[in-house]
């Protein structure tokens, strides 16, 4: 998933993003990209016991 989140977040921003000239475009799926891997990383660590 992790793995997902991160080849999308190279070729949404410079394949289907690149048309786009404001700056927030981009800004906007990587922080929300961010978000979706720190939540993913929450929950497989919270799996993890003593």
């Amino acid at each position: 998933m992790v793995l997902v989140a991160v080849l999308l977040s190279y070729v949404v921003p410079y394949a289907l993003l690149r048309d786009v000239d404001a700056w927030y475009g981009s800004l906007l799926f990587w922080s929300v990209a961010t978000v979706v891997v720190i939540a993913v990383n929450v929950v497989v660590s919270s799996a993890w016991r003593d």
